[in-house]
């Protein structure tokens, strides 16, 4: 197995075609299929479905693709933390964000840092909460972003944007959630279906808590957001989701606590102080703060 490999895999995901990925990879068509046959070989099963016409993943080729994709990141990852241990004057923004973060409003924040030129190069890695606090001690993320939690622990952290959260009811329910939203203490006995290692769940628990009010998770987990919805459409249990992580097809209403406001996630970035980029950090944190919060403020 080789990195080659790895990249041929994702490249005709990516492409949906052969032809097509070779010419992505830089390599001809025939080296691209042999590599992903000894792949297949030593993995032992096909990660493709090949005809005429058209090029498909297989059960399993779903399976080992993050797999792969997390190889060539770590990869990417360990080149740029080399290069930002022997090169600190090119100023390698590393960032880590929690997979609650909204991309839509995240891609808007690092263009507004682009143009600032503050940094040479951004590296971007998606983790969860726990890795995020592991990478910041170990100084292999600069910036974590990720929802405010009552068990933080960093040292240095700002306010970046807050999201409105919506209930998902089980569609067994008689009738539809109130458009003027549900409070939380209506949820005291319905189970709600947690996610885990994104800082959802954290969420959800502190919400409750600062409501006084017992929280019963569903005895299931599920692994995406999109889950959570199909499992309250099937009848299972009530979900709870911010709002840029929702489905356009669910029915879902605001959270309001007892005093009559929105519930909210509060998003932050937290960083571990010192260190020679120190102040180019901060000021970058607030070049996003200030970006995240005006493009949440314009969302519907």
């Amino acid at each position: 197995m080789n990195l080659a490999q790895l990249r041929y895999v994702t490249a005709v995901d990516a492409c949906g075609s052969f032809s097509e990925a070779a010419k992505r990879c830089c390599v001809t068509q025939p080296t691209l299929s042999n590599g992903i046959a000894q792949l297949e070989e030593e993995l032992g099963g096909k990660l493709f479905r090949r005809t005429t016409r058209s090029v498909t993943i297989t059960r399993f080729g779903s399976f080992i693709l993050p797999l792969a994709q997390a190889v060539l990141d770590a990869k990417d990852e360990l080149q740029k933390s080399a290069q930002a241990y022997f090169q600190p004057d090119s100023r390698i923004l590393r960032i880590g964000l929690s997979p609650l973060i909204d991309n839509g409003l995240f891609s808007g924040a690092l263009q507004a840092l682009k143009q600032r030129g503050l940094w040479s190069e951004t590296f971007l890695k998606q983790c969860f909460i726990d890795d995020l606090g592991e990478r910041l001690t170990h100084d292999t993320l600069d910036l974590a972003l990720q929802p405010r939690q009552s068990r933080s622990r960093y040292e240095q952290s700002h306010p970046l944007y807050d999201e409105p959260l919506f209930y998902i009811p089980p569609q067994t329910d008689v009738g539809s959630p109130g458009a003027n939203g549900v409070e939380v203490a209506a949820l005291a006995e319905q189970p709600i279906i947690l996610t885990n290692g994104c800082g959802l769940s954290d969420v959800i628990g502190d919400l409750f808590a600062r409501e006084s009010v017992p929280l019963t998770p569903y005895a299931g987990q599920a692994l995406t957001y999109g889950v959570v919805a199909e499992w309250a459409d099937l009848g299972i249990a009530g979900g709870i989701l911010p709002r840029s992580k929702l489905p356009e097809s669910s029915v879902a209403c605001p959270i309001v606590t007892k005093d009559g406001t929105p519930a909210h996630v509060h998003f932050e970035a937290a960083w571990t102080p010192g260190g020679p980029n120190q102040a180019v950090i901060e000021e970058s944190v607030h070049v996003m703060a200030r970006t995240l919060s005006a493009l949440s403020a314009g969302c519907p």
